[in-house]
């Protein structure tokens, strides 16, 4: 989900700058790139003159951690069964985008009209509404600030020469792993403290049932 994530985004503000810029940006291809800018290099001809995005780190939400619980109750000759699903993670990706334009006045005009797109178009829908390996979500991308030291040290790490870019932080890129698991006998009741059922709403997001508990009975067939 990462890739097409990132290369829904690129396809998008290459669209922008597209626009506004046409032919006169020299090179074939499109302006914008997914491309590891620690591999640029004079004789490297692909990866001058363009806009070239960069997947710098990634995070967990520490706030959205959870772990993995039963899912799916439903009646089976006169059981309930259970499956079990591990918990989505909650990204955070920290994208750099570097441009690598040798005139250095367009390519401060291009960081400019890099940094004017993002502001209006913070909110992205990446997925495939009708991919259950993929599916539809929405990110939102905002600009991070690094410190003087911190960009030296990145830039250092990745053995380039520091040319104009801006740093995004795109946050909450869902994974989750969508393959079914066995179905598990269980016993519901309103007093167990053996672990609590948890399912998801409409909208997929995991939502606690207080009112019941799901006591696992283990399938010994």
């Amino acid at each position: 989900m990462i890739y097409p994530a990132l290369k829904a985004i690129a396809e998008r503000l290459n669209k922008s700058i597209y626009g506004k810029w046409g032919d006169t940006i020299n090179g074939t291809g499109d302006i914008v790139q997914l491309n590891n800018i620690a591999s640029i290099s004079e004789e490297k001809n692909d990866l001058q003159n363009r806009i070239i995005i960069t997947l710098i780190k990634i995070e967990e939400e520490a706030s959205l951690k959870n772990t993995a619980f039963y899912s799916g109750i439903a009646e089976r000759k006169k059981e309930k069964e259970a499956r079990k699903f591990n918990p989505p993670v909650f990204l955070n990706l920290y994208l750099l985008v570097s441009v690598t334009k040798k005139n250095y006045a367009e390519s401060l005009q291009l960081l400019s009209d890099t940094i004017v797109f993002f502001q209006a178009h913070k909110n992205f829908q990446v997925g495939d509404p009708q991919d259950e390996q993929q599916p539809e979500q929405k990110v939102t991308l905002e600009l991070h600030d690094i410190g003087f030291q911190e960009a030296f040290d990145m830039w250092s790490s990745l053995g380039s020469k520091q040319i104009p870019s801006v740093m995004y932080k795109m946050r909450l890129l869902e994974l989750v792993d969508t393959q079914e698991s066995t179905a598990m006998p269980v016993i519901l009741s309103s007093n167990s403290t053996f672990g609590e059922f948890e399912g998801r709403n409409r909208d997929g997001v995991p939502q606690r049932n207080s009112s019941e508990t799901v006591i696992y009975r283990p399938d010994n067939n």
